[in-house]
């Protein structure tokens, strides 16, 4: 019997012809493995072309590529309104569903990925600060291409929706743009629970902590981010500085930005020898294999995957509250260590102190497993499927998104 793998609030739909739109379609990156993932199980019941500027593919899913011209890698801002122009250009009308992972003019679906870029307006409480704020996007050609393409993107239009990947993403949209509740889904990320912390073999851990300079009995904290500055690894290092013993190293993997400014900070709080900066990683197995802890104190993080897979690796957490990351509106039962001030060394260190103890390790770890056994993929996929197939239902009524979801209700 033929495996049904995404079932839907509506009856088996037809297999349906889907436009991708990623400017790079590879794996590092959270937005990008999100597309990667969702995309590859699109692709076992549906007809996928990806329409995107560089990829790099091995995986057995039949996928279709089309390559859209890359005139540009900066500006960022000009590289992005010719990927909106190109794909609009050469998408025709024989997609059942256009969905974007980028700021476009032109889709059906669209995943928000990221905050606003109208937030740093209507953050600001200042009627004064508010104008000089307004002044700077004048005299940008950044700022106005960035403001125009999203101002274009939550236009209201009642035969697209907009897939959020966290609730933090849909109230920030809403606060920014008057949209109605049922403009939106939600697809929260999934998690690989191939992952393997402990239960991988003891000789091959510590061949991996020799190649990286880490003792066996070290105790190890992961950090992963690609923005240091917003993920918090500033109150990091101070925090971590506080609490620093012999036997105790930190992993930053990422490639954040200002990356020379951090190693100058490692090394005047005097922990150099103590913490490993290894830049992009593609494979972050063998780095969640090696790792006792992980810890994310975020100031805004929409719905990083980090936190999850290191808690599928069975590796105990901390992270920063809700207000902060959207991964942690999931984390209900105490499945982690929550930071409510995640900009507070002092906070941070007192978090790591509570998971010295060996006990508490174990105990965060099985409860961190066991939530993210039941955050998959397949989950992602079957929500994003679910607001396909509403889209399709729009466009066949001709009906607008309140009227429908209305009726849908009688």
């Amino acid at each position: 019997m033929e495996k049904t793998l995404y079932q839907t609030g509506n009856p088996p739909q037809k297999r349906l012809k889907i436009a991708i739109l990623a400017r790079n379609f590879i794996k590092t990156g959270g937005m990008e493995r999100y597309c990667v993932e969702v995309t590859r199980r699109l692709a076992l019941r549906h007809d996928v072309h990806v329409f995107a500027q560089e990829w790099r593919w091995d995986g057995d899913e039949k996928i279709t590529f089309h390559r859209i011209p890359k005139f540009l890698t900066k500006p960022s801002f000009l590289n992005l309104l010719l990927f909106s122009y190109f794909t609009h250009k050469n998408i025709d009308n024989s997609f059942d569903i256009i969905h974007s992972h980028e700021r476009v003019t032109h889709f059906d679906a669209l995943t928000v990925h990221c905050p606003c870029f109208r937030t740093c307006i209507t953050d600001e409480q200042s009627l004064l600060k508010r104008i000089f704020i307004w002044l700077a996007i004048a005299l940008s050609p950044r700022k106005i291409a960035y403001l125009w393409l999203e101002n274009r993107q939550f236009a209201y239009n009642n035969k697209r929706m907009l897939i959020a990947v966290s609730d933090m993403i849909k109230r920030n949209v809403r606060v920014n743009y008057p949209l109605p509740d049922e403009y939106f889904g939600l697809a929260f990320p999934g998690v690989d629970h191939n992952l393997k912390n402990g239960e991988r073999g003891a000789e091959s851990r510590e061949t991996e902590r020799k190649r990286l300079g880490i003792k066996k009995d070290d105790l190890v904290i992961l950090f992963v981010g690609t923005e240091f500055r917003r993920k918090g690894l500033d109150a990091l290092l101070r925090g971590f500085a506080m609490i620093i013993k012999k036997n105790i190293k930190l992993i930053i993997a990422g490639g954040g930005e200002k990356k020379r400014r951090y190693k100058r900070l490692v090394k005047e709080l005097g922990i150099a020898d103590h913490v490993i900066f290894l830049g992009l990683v593609e494979d972050m197995e063998n780095i969640y294999a090696i790792s006792d802890i992980f810890i994310l104190p975020t100031l805004s993080e929409p719905a990083g995957m980090a936190p999850i897979e290191a808690m599928a690796a069975g590796i105990p957490t901390i992270i920063s509250s809700s207000r902060y990351a959207g991964s942690a509106e999931r984390i209900k039962d105490g499945e982690a260590i929550i930071l409510e001030n995640p900009d507070q060394p002092d906070n941070i260190a007192n978090a790591l102190s509570r998971l010295f103890n060996e006990d508490l390790r174990k105990e965060l770890g099985a409860k961190g497993r066991g939530l993210a056994r039941y955050l998959t993929w397949e989950q992602t996929t079957k929500d994003t499927l679910d607001v396909y197939y509403r889209i399709l239902e729009l466009k066949k009524s001709n009906m607008p998104l309140c009227s429908s979801v209305l009726l849908s209700c009688l």
